[in-house]
């Protein structure tokens, strides 16, 4: 199958409990581990032409346990260890702030295919919670 047959176009990843070992409100990219298999697995579908992507809810920013700034740290050291990706859709809102891209929300999963250039119907969503799963459900995912 080459690139230009294959209905998925890109990949959209949950970070935490995902792609690296899940430390809560981690701030420190040192911390940052990957899970076993998550470079291979980015670099295979890369490979294979799919866009990929990291859609993550980081609502540390919200409690004010992190700062924007630490979650783009951590983000890079992600990036170096495991990627690069294509895309990165960050919300650092709480659960109580009724934003649109807090998973559960489709938001960050819409915001993403639109920056891969890739429909959400032709985007899969991967991750480890319930949220992740109802997110891509209300992209069309």
């Amino acid at each position: 199958m080459t690139p230009a047959d294959n209905p998925v176009k890109a990949v959209l990843f949950d970070r935490d409990g995902t792609l690296v070992h899940d430390v809560p409100y981690n701030g420190d990219p040192e911390r940052v581990r990957p899970v076993e298999g998550a470079r291979e697995a980015v670099a295979l579908l890369r490979a294979h032409g799919i866009r990929v992507g990291v859609v993550t809810n980081q609502s540390g920013v919200a409690r004010g346990l992190i700062s924007d700034a630490d979650v783009r740290r951590v983000n890079r050291r992600v990036d170096d260890l495991i990627g690069p990706f294509d895309v990165w859709a960050v919300c650092p809102h709480g659960p109580d702030d009724g934003c649109h891209c807090r998973k559960p929300q489709p938001g960050l999963i819409l915001w993403a295919a639109g920056r891969v250039c890739a429909a959400p119907a032709a985007c899969v969503v991967i991750g480890d919670i319930g949220a992740d799963t109802e997110a891509a459900e209300r992209a069309g995912a």
